[in-house]
């Protein structure tokens, strides 16, 4: 059991309260991310409550990386269901996260006798699908283009308000893992961009100072999944 309750989930597209019971029935609570880069296999779907992290997936030698952001009512691990094939995953928690895991084993179980559930694990994809598809056209791009799209997606995911400033808690080193960008490169990138008053940086944040013209940045990227620009 957990605290939260079918008329507080965002479900990801219409079922009917049978089926949104037997999933919080068999769902478990937890909270935080691991900050670490490991082979594994993804054990479900996870509901994000609250929070906001990043989720990249690396190649063996770990010297690419595909990453996007996560936060507040995603759903992210559909695809792992009928899938035991371990990847290299790295997760980076920004601001603590609290979860409802939907382990794959009893989905499938549940799916045994329900063929609305099929729909429900399209929808979960359905959802992701822009992010993971974005991913690798935005890794096409220079070490500007991609951090600004990850400064973007960030803001996007805290409800940013044009006129207002809004302030991320990332790290250089959380930045770099990402982007998959160098230390000295997320520095000059981000130090040119401060120059010119776009955004501020102190030590573990990065306050984003003049939204629109930091989205100007972004007129050069094929966004044609996912634009963090579009609210």
């Amino acid at each position: 059991m957990t605290d939260s309750s079918i008329e507080t989930i965002h479900w990801p597209c219409t079922i009917s309260n049978d089926l949104k019971q037997q999933l919080l029935d068999i769902a478990q609570r937890g909270s935080g991310l691991t900050d670490t880069q490991k082979k594994q296999a993804l054990p479900g779907i996870y509901y994000i409550t609250s929070g906001l992290a990043t989720i990249s997936f690396l190649s063996e030698n770990m010297n690419n990386t595909l990453g996007f952001v996560l936060g507040v009512n995603d759903w992210v691990g559909a695809n792992s269901l009928g899938n035991n094939a371990d990847v290299f995953l790295l997760t980076v928690e920004l601001e603590p996260v609290k979860y409802l895991l939907f382990p794959k084993q009893k989905i499938a179980q549940l799916a045994e006798n329900n063929n609305e559930v099929f729909k429900f694990l399209y929808y979960c994809m359905v959802q992701m699908q822009p992010r993971s598809l974005q991913a690798p056209l935005t890794a096409l791009h220079d070490k500007e283009i991609r951090i600004v799209y990850t400064l973007l997606a960030l803001a996007q995911k805290k409800h940013a308000v044009k006129g207002v400033n809004t302030s991320i808690n990332i790290t250089q080193e959380q930045l770099c893992a990402v982007t998959g960008l160098s230390r000295p490169r997320i520095n000059e990138v981000l130090k040119t961009i401060e120059k010119v008053h776009e955004i501020s940086i102190e030590r573990g944040k990065i306050h984003i100072t003049d939204i629109d013209a930091l989205g100007n940045r972004l007129n050069q990227l094929n966004a044609m999944f996912d634009d963090p620009r579009i609210k």
